[in-house]
């Protein structure tokens, strides 16, 4: 995974896309850890910048050549995840974009109510999003990563920095705490070492000088 030097290098290139859209997009799966499926399916009706927070009520796959809105796979996936300030302003810039676009584009836009779109408002293709994404890692000399390694970047983040597993997993949309700890086996294993490098460090004799 990108460790936190490696995503504010990533976030510091987003730019350099040609298409801003994917970028603000890429930005929104490292800040949330949500699913491209997940982020594609987003509506602004289900997005609350006041609140700072947004829904995932749907996921988007592609069924015989055309894409449609699904529920997500379990229960625990229709959720609400909180917004950094961060994110908050990449979908402000979004949404003023997207308006200015529908103005550009006049009667060929076609209204779909989604976050990010095509350049006509249809669905955004995500192996579209994906092959953006991947030549971006390339050309900046970045591991060679899928997208969905964002949502993987996201989670150790939270977890490194100490937010306990059942809030990781609800933001995640688990099923449970235990598939977290499974899927991230490593990272806490890694976190337990430090816990007990620490306590045996402030409960060490101290050295007279």
């Amino acid at each position: 995974f990108l460790d936190g030097d490696s995503c504010k290098q990533l976030l510091g290139i987003l730019d350099t896309i040609p298409n801003p859209q994917v970028g603000r997009a890429i930005a929104v799966l490292l800040y949330t850890g949500i699913r491209i499926g997940e982020l594609l399916a987003l509506r602004w009706e289900d997005v609350f910048l006041e609140d700072a927070v947004l829904t995932v009520k749907h996921t988007l796959h592609r069924v015989d050549g055309e894409y449609k809105l699904t529920s997500p796979k379990t229960q625990s996936s229709v959720r609400a995840v909180s917004l950094p300030a961060e994110a908050v302003e990449l979908l402000k810039t979004q949404k003023a974009w997207q308006e200015q676009r529908k103005k550009d584009v006049g009667q060929r836009w076609i209204e779909r109510g989604a976050v990010f779109t095509g350049i006509y408002g249809e669905y955004m293709n995500g192996s579209y999003m994906n092959a953006t994404f991947k030549k971006l890692m390339k050309d900046h000399d970045f591991p060679d990563l899928h997208i969905h390694d964002l949502r993987h970047a996201n989670a150790s983040l939270l977890i490194n920095m100490g937010v306990p597993v059942k809030l990781v997993a609800d933001h995640l949309g688990h099923a449970n705490s235990r598939v977290t700890e499974n899927i991230y086996a490593h990272i806490f294993n890694a976190t337990k070492a430090q816990v007990s490098t620490a306590i045996s460090q402030a409960l060490s004799p101290c050295v007279e000088q």
